[in-house]
């Protein structure tokens, strides 16, 4: 009959509330689990591992640090300006010894033209010997400052072979690493159940190093 409950009908009613009361109580389990989890401790940064500050089975305060990273960074090279170059420095004195000797050898020549202009003037009567003279005594210095000049090169010159040998067989500059240590911290307290690093090994930023468990 439709209003009667039947002793079979009472069993289903049963078994139903039994699996909602089942339910209920695997919801609170799996509430109360989630309340104790697990905690990943990752590399902030790539690098070497170079000291493992905690063990597994230790229990760590929220922030704790846990594995130390050593992060290498290679200093820039500063490039050498021309003007700190020895052998630039030695390069720009052979070039200006040069332009003087250019500029010592026409006034050379142009004061032996200007004596040999005259020379005949004062044979003839034409140009006084005073002026003669004093052609001659400017070609004589001009012929002074040539010498110099031609000195002024081979010291320049030899200055820049030297500088050459000497950029040729000291050893290249090379940047100096500088190193800068950061530490992966637990975000939670908790206790340490695995760590995954070992001193030495090459870590890359996000890596796992070490689990927690927090209760």
């Amino acid at each position: 009959m439709r209003g009667k409950l039947t002793l079979k009908n009472f069993a289903s009613v049963a078994s139903i509330a039994l699996v909602l009361a089942s339910g209920c109580q695997s919801r609170q389990e799996r509430d109360d689990a989630g309340r104790s989890g697990i905690v990943i401790v990752n590399a902030p940064a790539a690098g070497e591992v170079r000291r493992i500050l905690a063990r597994e089975g230790m229990s760590v305060n929220e922030g704790a640090p846990i594995v130390e990273i050593a992060i290498r960074t290679e200093a820039p090279n500063v490039p050498q300006s021309p003007t700190d170059n020895p052998q630039a420095r030695a390069g720009r004195s052979v070039q200006t010894a040069q332009a003087e000797i250019e500029a010592a050898r026409a006034e050379v020549v142009r004061h032996e033209v200007e004596v040999q202009r005259l020379t005949p003037l004062v044979a003839s009567g034409a140009a006084p010997q005073a002026q003669l003279d004093g052609a001659q005594a400017e070609y004589e210095r001009a012929q002074q400052r040539l010498q110099r000049a031609q000195s002024s090169a081979q010291s320049a010159q030899s200055g820049f072979v030297l500088s050459r040998q000497q950029s040729q067989n000291s050893p290249q500059a090379t940047a100096t690493p500088s190193e800068r240590i950061v530490t992966a911290n637990a975000s939670s307290g908790g206790t340490i159940s695995v760590i995954n690093a070992q001193v030495g090994a090459q870590v890359r930023a996000g890596q796992p190093l070490a689990t927690l468990r927090v209760e």
